[in-house]
C-alpha cells in the first residue's frame, strides 16, 4: 500500500516504509515470554503513527507486517481501539512498555500509554476467548493426527440401496449381485432428490463417470431390467472431500517438529504443544490480571510447566482438566477483582486526536 507524504513522495506501507513512523517496539513471542528455545524466531511487535492525512484518507493500514509475520506493527489508532476492547494481544504489547522486552519507546508514547490503565473485567472474556481459539486448534490437530480421513473412499461409499425392504451399502449390494459400475445404468427419480433408479445395462463410462464424483445418467434403453433404487448422499461425500483436501493441506503446512514432539513423548499424545502452551499461559495471565491488576508478559512462576507443555511432556487429557479448572475459576476471580467493567481512561479518542495534531506540528520529540 502506498500513500503521499508531505514531500510529495509516495510512502510504502511496508516494514521498511514505516521505519521512521515507529514509536514503540519490543521483543515478542516466546522470547518475550521467556520461553524461547535455540530455534525460536526473533519476533518483534510495535506501534507506528501514520501521517494524519493518510489516517483521514483511510490509506494507512491497521497493521503492517512482513511475509513471515515475524515483524508486526500496529497503527496507533488501531492499537487504542484494541486496548479499549481489552484484546489480549494488544494488552501483551502494552504490558511490555517499560519492561525488559522493550527495544524502543518514544518519550511521548511512554507517557501517553504509561499513565493510563486499560485493564477491566473484559479481560476475563478476551483472554478466555483467545485461549478457546487455541484449544480448537489443538483439538483439530489432535483429530487430524489420530483420525485422518480415509482418502480411498469414493462416491460409491456414500450410496445406499433400497432393496426388498432393506437398506444396504451399494458396494455390498453390488458384490452380492455380481455387478459393477459398467453394467449399471442410473436414472434420476423426479421429485426425489439424490434418489436414482438402477437398471441393468452397458455403461461404458461407469456408474460414477470418469471423475468418480457424480452419478452418470446416460439414456436408459426401453426394456432395460429394473434392479433397485439407490440414495446418494452427495452432501456427505462433498464434506468428506473437503476434509480430505484440508487434511492434505495440513500435512504440507503443519509444524512436524511440534507435533512429533508430542507423538514421541512417553504419554503418546498427539497435539500441537506450542498452541496448548499458549492456552495455559493466557489463562494464567487472565487470573493474574484479576488478582494483581497487572499484565505479566514474562513467565516466571509457571515457566517450568509451560516448557514441559511445549516439550510434549504433559498428557493432553491432563492439560484439558487444567484448562477446565482455570476457566471455572475466572468468574469468581473477576467478581472479586475490583476492576471496572470497561477501561476507564477518559476521552481516549479526543486525546489521541490531539496527540496526532501535536505530532504533525512536531511538538512531540522522539
Amino acid at each position: 500500500m502506498m500513500a503521499g507524504t508531505t514531500t510529495g513522495k509516495m510512502r510504502e506501507y511496508t516494514i521498511e516504509g514505516i521505519r521512521d513512523l515507529i514509536c514503540f517496539e519490543c521483543v515478542a513471542g516466546s522470547r518475550a515470554h521467556g520461553l524461547e528455545t535455540e530455534t525460536s524466531d526473533e519476533d518483534r511487535k510495535g506501534v507506528y503513527m501514520a501521517p494524519l492525512a493518510d489516517v483521514l484518507s483511510g490509506v494507512a493500514p491497521g497493521s503492517v507486517f512482513d511475509e513471515k509475520q515475524d515483524l508486526q506493527y500496529t497503527e496507533i489508532g488501531e492499537f487504542c481501539r484494541q486496548l479499549m476492547l481489552n484484546n489480549s494481544g494488544a494488552l501483551e504489547l502494552w504490558g511490555c512498555l517499560g519492561q525488559e522486552q522493550q527495544i524502543f519507546a518514544a518519550p511521548w508514547f511512554a507517557q501517553f500509554f504509561g499513565e493510563r490503565n486499560f485493564l477491566s473485567r473484559k479481560c476475563r472474556y478476551t483472554f478466555a476467548a483467545n485461549a478457546n481459539r487455541q484449544v480448537k486448534r489443538v483439538q483439530a490437530t489432535h483429530e487430524k493426527a489420530l483420525r485422518p480421513p480415509d482418502d480411498s473412499l469414493t462416491l460409491a461409499d456414500f450410496c445406499a440401496v433400497l432393496h426388498e425392504g432393506a437398506c444396504v451399502l451399494l458396494r455390498d449390494w453390488m458384490a452380492g449381485q455380481g455387478v459393477d459400475g459398467h453394467t449399471l445404468l442410473a436414472a434420476p427419480m423426479e421429485g426425489c432428490p439424490h434418489t436414482y433408479a438402477l437398471y441393468r445395462g452397458e455403461n461404458r463410462g461407469g456408474l460414477f463417470g470418469k471423475s468418480g464424483t457424480t452419478v452418470s445418467c446416460p439414456q436408459v434403453p426401453t426394456g432395460a431390467p429394473f434392479l433397485c433404487h439407490i440414495v446418494v448422499h452427495e452432501d456427505d461425500f462433498s464434506r468428506h472431500c473437503r476434509r480430505v483436501a484440508q487434511y492434505r493441506q495440513w500435512l504440507q503446512e503443519r509444524n512436524t517438529k511440534r507435533l512429533d514432539t508430542a507423538l514421541d513423548s512417553d504419554h503418546g499424545g498427539a497435539y500441537d504443544c506450542k498452541h496448548m502452551g499458549h492456552v495455559v499461559r493466557l489463562l494464567h495471565m487472565a487470573r493474574e490480571i484479576a488478582r494483581e491488576g497487572r499484565v505479566h508478559v514474562r513467565r516466571t512462576w509457571d515457566n517450568a510447566l509451560l516448557r514441559d507443555i511445549r516439550a510434549g511432556r504433559v498428557p493432553l487429557d491432563e492439560l484439558m482438566r487444567m484448562v477446565d479448572a482455570l476457566l471455572a475459576e475466572l468468574p469468581a476471580e473477576y467478581e472479586a477483582s475490583g476492576l471496572p467493567e470497561s477501561p476507564q481512561v477518559g476521552n481516549l479518542e479526543q486525546d489521541l486526536a490531539q496527540l496526532r495534531i501535536d505530532y504533525e506540528r512536531h511538538d512531540l520529540a522522539n
